[in-house]
């Protein structure tokens, strides 16, 4: 069944709200309401905090998925013909030879503050409004979004200014705040709104910050605190990860791919436990699927993009399920009049993907994995369907808190939690005996991939500097990106990371 949702992330409000849309924070915006006239009533506060929500659409797509995806072993974007050159920024990005130029990394930059300046904006009008448990509810909410977005700009850039305020003085930019300073932020703000979240949220508010989706935030910044900070907190971690594992709120699906299909989304669905939405109208539609499926693959031409490294999709078991969100072979229309019938490429020969590529500078059509892990939307219209895209899934906190255990010498509670993900992956099952710190990195890479985790979990355990198809390059000082060059242009109180 499909559940309506509150799509955060899509909803058109008629609420007069001017967002932010430049990078140094010099201009708040401004409403046309105000606190004597407005936020009285659920209704009002949701069309209040929707644009801190609306952010969270660069994690399924923009500068903050690029950043965080394509500079691994998992996923690679050749250059087609004259598709996807774009003066190498792709190719850069996944060979480790970016610049602070290059334009991926100035956007994920810019979306980034402008979710932080949109939710400062919120709780600046949310502050002057009465103080009911209901808007403390929505200021809590509007707090935590803000520590998400502060979380990827510490774990991409490092060392960022934190700007809290709706006001600011072009005259005296914004200074740098360590990344410990930086973390110590997040940690906090999240930390303090936990009590006064709502513990979960039914179908008309679906995609809402709940107390588990802050507890998902905690839990992934604690897993990654020693790289933030030189200090592990993999207890900590383990008890985000607890709150949410004790809640009784979550499980995983029997089948993996019922995670994933728009028609089985909603609170029902045991797996997910924070989501940003989807519709599917322009502006605000999911097309993830258009940048990896082939041109032939349905009626709206995707853009034969996005593919899968061959070196990642040949570490899965054959017998591992998950294969089967990759699609090689003889390819089939997977919508529209002739779905399910054999296609063809542009020279109108048999489609057959290949899992090999053979040049990251000039790849052939059919070249490359392609990842269908969002079923196409039956009810999508043209590009646009409307998929949720999960931020954070169960299956991702039993990984996670298998890592947290086995950093903990708990190498037993490590291999069951590992075994419970990969026991739907098998048929027979096949459980790991004991587990390694590498064996969790790879069941990560096998069911998170491309959902955001990747980079994070290769600097996390030392891999990011390995090689792999189309990247040899070995420098420690990527594991940050550089302050982009038009921000260090702009406010000089920020200082180049090392390296660049």
């Amino acid at each position: 069944m499909m559940y309506p949702k509150m799509r955060l992330t899509a909803m058109i409000i008629s609420v007069t709200l001017l967002l932010l849309g430049c990078t140094d924070l010099d201009t708040p915006p401004q409403s046309s309401v105000t606190p004597d006239d407005f936020y009285k009533t659920e209704k009002e506060l949701v069309a209040a905090v929707i644009p801190a929500y609306n952010s969270l659409v660069n994690f399924t797509w923009e500068g903050p998925m690029f950043l965080q995806n394509v500079c691994t072993d998992e996923i690679v974007i050749p250059q087609r013909g004259g598709d996807w050159g774009d003066g190498d920024i792709w190719k850069d990005l996944h060979r480790h030879e970016w610049r602070s130029t290059n334009p991926h990394i100035n956007d994920g930059w810019v979306r980034l503050y402008q979710g932080v300046a949109r939710c400062n904006s919120v709780l600046d009008a949310l502050s002057k409004a009465d103080q009911t448990a209901l808007v403390t509810t929505f200021i809590s909410e509007a707090r935590v979004l803000r520590a998400y977005y502060y979380f990827h700009l510490m774990d991409l850039f490092g060392n960022v200014p934190i700007v809290t305020s709706a006001f600011s003085d072009p005259d005296n930019p914004p200074q740098q705040n360590s990344r410990t300073e930086v973390f110590n932020f997040v940690v906090s703000e999240i930390t303090a709104s936990l009590p006064n979240l709502e513990a979960s949220f039914g179908a008309g508010n679906w995609g809402r910050v709940s107390q588990s989706a802050a507890q998902a935030i905690l839990a992934t910044v604690y897993l990654n605190a020693e790289v933030y900070t030189g200090t592990a907190r993999w207890a900590e971690c383990e008890a985000a990860c607890d709150a949410i594992i004790n809640s009784g709120e979550f499980s995983l699906n029997t089948n993996y791919f019922d995670t994933f299909d728009p028609t089985k989304e909603g609170p029902t669905n045991p797996e997910l436990i924070w989501v940003t939405g989807h519709a599917n109208q322009s502006g605000v539609g999911f097309f993830r699927h258009m940048a990896t499926l082939h041109y032939n693959h349905v009626p709206w031409t995707p853009w034969n993009g996005f593919s899968v490294v061959a070196d990642f999709y040949n570490r899965y078991d054959t017998s591992d399920v998950r294969l089967d969100q990759f699609l090689v072979g003889q390819q089939y229309w997977l919508a529209g009049p002739k779905a399910g019938l054999p296609t063809t490429d542009r020279a109108d020969n048999p489609l057959i993907l290949s899992v090999n590529i053979n040049s990251l500078d000039g790849a052939s059509e059919s070249e490359g994995a392609r990842i269908m892990k969002w079923p196409v939307d039956p009810n999508a219209t043209n590009e646009n369907a409307g998929n949720d895209f999960a931020l954070f899934r169960y299956a991702g906190i039993l990984l996670t808190k298998a890592e947290a255990v086995l950093m903990q010498s708990r190498a037993g509670e490590a291999t069951d939690l590992v075994n419970q993900v990969r026991e739907r992956a098998f048929e027979p099952d096949k459980p790991l005996a004991t587990v390694t710190r590498d064996d969790i990195l790879n069941e990560r890479g096998f069911e998170l991939v491309w959902e955001n985790f990747r980079r994070q979990d290769l600097i996390r355990t030392g891999h990011f500097g390995d090689s792999w198809n189309f990247k040899t390059v070995n420098e420690p000082f990527r594991a940050l990106y550089p302050i982009p060059q038009g921000q260090l242009d702009a406010n000089p109180n920020l200082q180049q990371n090392p390296g660049y």
